[in-house]
């Protein structure tokens, strides 16, 4: 992918140690503002094609997608937070445990090992017959929150499974994202994968990604200040996905967590130039 198309998915590298600053791999994490703005955006990872930002525009030329986005139930961003002690030490502890296992196994079987879990625990809640998202378990919501935090590529892959095609959720192929995010095999799927998602005219599986929502958003609300950003923009880029006018609010809220959240920041801007899945546009 060159230089000149930027786009905004939010492919990202597994640090050296597993803690990985996106601005640390600019390649790697991409958006629209150097490229020119939202037309210049591929349609693959978030861009959309010149024909689609005409039929989105109003009669004075202003995007008007954010009229399309209506807001959905869950979790309001502004709610209130309650940590308990015991959860902000357990994440603390799975971040050194992590680093540990890095340190001493390395960083791609540390990362397999660590996502493999939290994959399998994140797709029983979203397949569960009976979800209620209060029913997540807190230490489940701690691990999640932190592996989101401290692996750019693994918070990706779980994006993944929100957003992929319903054929093809093989937790196999997720852990590919988490760990090796730029082998040829996983980027090209991945790239082209979103592509097509992005691309669909039909409605995504939108209860599955509200799921996903409530569950990154439950996570926020009981981990320290220091996990809860990245779940958070995860929830964004979900609302953002469905057309749920929350995402604005929850980007926000994710980037006044973290001041260097730049998934976060590529939704508000996505959003402020009309920059939305192409089935929001067509829906009734």
């Amino acid at each position: 992918m060159s230089e000149d198309t930027r786009d905004i998915r939010t492919a990202a590298d597994v640090g050296t140690a597993g803690c990985c600053d996106a601005a640390q791999n600019g390649d790697a994490v991409r958006d629209i503002d150097a490229a020119g703005g939202a037309d210049a955006a591929p349609a693959a990872c978030g861009g959309r094609t010149r024909a689609a930002a005409t039929e989105q525009r109003d009669g004075d030329g202003d995007a008007d997608v954010c009229a399309l986005f209506v807001p959905g139930e869950g979790f309001e961003p502004d709610e209130e937070r309650i940590v308990d002690e015991r959860d902000a030490a357990r994440c603390e502890a799975l971040r050194e445990r992590y680093r540990e296992r890095c340190r001493d196994r390395g960083p791609d079987e540390a990362t397999g090992e660590r996502f493999a879990a939290v994959c399998a625990d994140w797709l029983a809640w979203l397949d569960a017959d009976d979800f209620d998202p209060f029913d997540c378990e807190a230490d489940k919501l701690c691990a999640l929150a932190v592996t989101m935090t401290d692996s750019l590529a693994s918070r990706d892959a779980l994006i993944m499974t929100l957003v992929g095609p319903e054929g093809a959720r093989d937790p196999a192929d997720f852990i590919g994202f988490a760990v090796h995010p730029h082998a040829p095999g996983n980027a090209a799927r991945m790239e082209r994968e979103l592509n097509a998602a992005f691309a669909a005219q039909e409605a995504p599986d939108v209860e599955r990604i509200l799921r996903g929502v409530e569950i990154c958003e439950r996570a926020a609300q009981i981990v320290p200040d220091g996990f809860a950003a990245h779940p958070l923009a995860v929830a964004a880029y979900g609302m953002w996905w469905i057309g749920d006018s929350r995402a604005l609010e929850t980007a926000t809220q994710a980037i006044m967590l973290d001041e260097g959240m730049r998934l976060a920041g590529i939704i508000l801007t996505a959003l402020l130039r009309g920059v939305a899945p192409q089935w929001i546009g067509s829906r009734p």
